[in-house]
């Protein structure tokens, strides 16, 4: 954080000489006493939120790790906004720098080998940013896969919303290979003496770790999904397995990992701004509904399980898949969903006409206008490819209940060769009935019953919807596999 001393050079020469004068002024001022103020406000609702969560908790129950409470998204800085000459907010100013933050962060990453630079705060690989990770990073690159999430809000609210004056989110995705590869049963969980974690790859979804960056009226707020959200709510299974009864190696590096990770991606904001001087507030609020119990955190799963899983069998029965096969399946569910760009969102009229959210009955018919968020898969390790799905309408609508809550999106979509059957393909698809009832419960709390419902309509839409889209394009575009083989299954149980 940047601090200023007022006073000229004259002045200050006549101080050092002795000659004190009248009124000497020396004073240091903090230049973010309005980020500070912002954060504040910020930081004493998230307290009492946090002292509800804790009422009844006791100590058995308590989360083990961090602070002893986590919330699906965290706020890392405050920064101020762009001011015209007459002290009011420039809206079209601010949204630049908004933009040019994303792009301040994503550059950082791209060009910074962290562990060289800091081993004794960055313990794993090297940090990436995803959908460049094979590239070198070039301004270009970076601005194509910097994910823009739409919202209601105009972007300079002194004009009418419109295409070309909607506000959006820029989300930022970073991923470790070694984090990753825990998390998803690749490599141990606490070394030689450790153990991989159950089933790991059927939580491809739960990745990667996003940072987003947006403005309001007050200020610009750097955001974050929690690691320790990642580690907990869609790992629930995990800390109930007998492993953390078993294994103190594993049970020591499980609850090591969110607390981890998160000290890493807040570090990383922090370098990449201070390399920039950038002026902010750090800061390290909770945002959305606050977790204190293990047991309220394990039972989302009781309404919804995070994931649904399919198989899919080839038309050789004999056929074994690869992972190179599973991203070119990946990449044409892409393209039949339709990629990012002008084209964006106009399937062909054969799966259009047939994707529930238009044959709808109960509720209007919605153009979802699906896309995928970028031009090619993600490869995580382990062999798996994650597509990113956006529907422009759904994500305005989710977006309504507070924009912090945009690094639970987008949509995501996981293809890979079953662990141990290589003759079978699965996708994973996250549960937008999980997301929303786990990472968006607070926004969605006060809402009336017809409103809910509402939500809950949309919901269905997009697992339906993606659904539809994955089926169809196995059915009319990829012959290695037999659709009538689909099976859900569930590898995981909660």
């Amino acid at each position: 954080m940047k601090y200023k001393i007022l006073g000229s050079v004259v002045l200050s020469s006549l101080l050092s000489a002795s000659f004190l004068g009248c009124g000497s002024d020396n004073t240091v001022v903090n230049p973010n006493a309005e980020t500070d103020a912002v954060a504040k406000v910020l930081q004493d609702a998230a307290q009492v939120q946090i002292d509800a969560s804790l009422v009844d908790v006791n100590n058995s129950d308590k989360i083990p790790f961090g602070d002893g409470s986590f919330s699906p998204f965290e706020r890392v800085a405050v920064m101020p906004t762009i001011k015209g000459a007459d002290g009011t907010i420039d809206h079209n100013a601010t949204y630049a720098k908004v933009v040019s933050l994303a792009r301040v962060f994503a550059s950082y990453v791209s060009e910074t080998n962290e562990p060289l630079e800091d081993n004794t705060t960055f313990k794993g690989a090297n940090w990436i940013t995803a959908g460049i990770e094979t590239m070198t990073p070039s301004d270009e690159n970076i601005a194509e896969n910097i994910i823009q999430i739409p919202t209601k809000n105009p972007m300079n609210p002194n004009f009418a919303y419109s295409k070309t004056n909607t506000k959006k989110v820029q989300v930022i995705e970073v991923c470790n290979s070694t984090y990753a590869a825990k998390a998803l049963g690749v490599i141990n969980v606490g070394g030689e003496d450790g153990a991989k974690v159950p089933n790991g790859i059927y939580h491809t979804t739960a990745l990667p770790c996003e940072v987003t960056i947006y403005h309001d009226e007050k200020a610009i707020y750097v955001d974050m999904l929690n690691p320790e959200t990642i580690f907990t709510l869609f790992f629930t299974e995990v800390f109930e397995d007998d492993l953390m009864r078993d294994n103190a190696a594993f049970k020591a590096d499980m609850f090591a990992l969110p607390t981890q990770v998160k000290k890493e991606i807040f570090a990383m904001i922090y370098n990449a701004f201070d390399a920039k001087n950038e002026q902010y507030s750090k800061t390290s609020i909770k945002m959305g509904t606050v977790y204190s119990s293990m047991k309220k955190a394990t039972n989302i799963t009781d309404i919804a399980a995070p994931y649904t899983h399919y198989a899919y069998q080839g038309t050789d029965i004999n056929h074994e898949f690869t992972s190179a096969e599973a991203k070119e399946i990946s990449a044409k569910i892409m393209n039949v969903m339709t990629l990012h760009g002008p084209t964006a969102g106009t399937q062909e009229s054969a799966l259009h006409s047939i994707l529930p959210s238009m044959t709808q009955t109960q509720y209007p018919a919605v153009n979802p206008l699906w896309r995928s968020g970028r031009q090619e898969p993600l490869k995580v390790p382990g062999g798996s490819w994650i597509i990113e799905a956006c529907s422009p309408p759904y994500a305005k609508e989710a977006l309504s209940t507070g924009e912090f809550h945009t690094p639970a999106l987008p949509c995501e979509i996981a293809v890979f060769v079953q662990p141990d059957d290589n003759k079978t393909l699965n996708i994973t698809i996250l549960n937008p009935d999980f997301m929303f009832n786990g990472l968006f419960a607070d926004g969605m709390k006060d809402m009336n019953d017809t409103t809910k419902a509402g939500f809950q309509n949309i919901i269905n839409n997009i697992n339906a919807d993606l659904l539809t889209i994955v089926d169809y394009t196995f059915e009319n575009n990829v012959s290695e596999i037999d659709q009538s083989t689909k099976m859900q299954i569930t590898p995981i149980v909660y």
